[in-house]
């Protein structure tokens, strides 16, 4: 159930939006010169195509000026992290465990490489998966509830981001480099008794989590991350490299601002 604000916000947010869109309010705010400001949203099937600053009152163009950026980067942040964590949480972990509790002790050195790196690969992913449950639950029983977001929140939330980026890399990169080894760790399973053990979906999880090899390789490079044998390192390279490349993303964005008038 919405509160006083979410209704009163989404009330001067629908004066705005066309009629083919749809529009929502992000529940967090900024604080700029004692007062709060929010960013609405207008979609079109679901994809972003504007936004709005508001407040209880009245706009002050200058003070959207500086909660616009804030605001939008961690929106943005945010929406891609829940996204990654929602879709993650969609798959169980048998998915992992199963195949690799299938012996291999007789089977070529391939599948013997292809099964190391489908561990390594479950390794990542029970890692990743942590880091977003984390998120979530800084973001549900911390952000939401006190809803007035700083400089700590955007840069946690750069820091739950560079780490995302990171694990995608790692997971991406394994099934590049490796992807043969994979498939001929998969294929061996197939002529395995405890083959049939493994569900519909679980069979078509280890049979299909290497293949496209060329689309893995442009997802992988659209990431865009620093490498380092030195995680640490890797981290502090990539954390600097996304403030650099969400800044000019960010202000871009102001071209798309509906309200208030006067802003680019």
């Amino acid at each position: 159930m919405w509160d006083q604000t979410t209704k009163l916000l989404m009330k001067k947010a629908k004066k705005h939006r066309k009629w083919t869109e749809g529009v929502f309010v992000n529940p967090v705010y900024w604080m700029v010169n004692g007062t709060p400001y929010y960013m609405a949203g207008f979609t079109r099937n679901n994809q972003p195509v504007a936004s709005a600053y508001f407040t209880i009152g009245d706009e002050n163009v200058d003070e959207v000026l500086i909660a616009q950026p804030n605001l939008s980067y961690f929106a943005d942040l945010s929406g891609n992290l829940s996204r990654m964590a929602t879709e993650r949480s969609n798959i169980p972990i048998s998915y992992y465990t199963k195949p690799l509790d299938i012996p291999v002790m007789n089977a070529s050195p391939q599948v013997q490489q292809g099964r190391d790196a489908f561990a390594h690969f479950w390794e990542i992913q029970q890692t990743f998966n942590q880091m977003l449950q984390d998120y979530t639950a800084y973001y549900n029983d911390d952000v939401l509830i006190r809803k007035h977001i700083t400089d700590t929140d955007l840069s946690k939330m750069k820091e739950f981001a560079v780490l995302a980026d990171i694990y995608q890399h790692q997971t991406l990169k394994i099934l590049t480099s490796q992807g043969e080894d994979v498939q001929a760790f998969a294929a061996f399973l197939e002529n395995t008794k405890e083959w049939s053990s493994l569900s519909r979906e679980e069979k078509k999880f280890i049979k299909g989590i290497a293949v496209g090899k060329e689309k893995m390789q442009k997802n992988m490079e659209s990431l865009d991350v620093i490498e380092a044998n030195d995680f640490d390192q890797m981290f502090k390279l990539n954390y600097d490299h996304l403030i650099n490349k969400n800044k000019a993303i960010i202000e871009g964005q102001r071209q798309y601002i509906r309200y208030p008038k006067g802003i680019s």
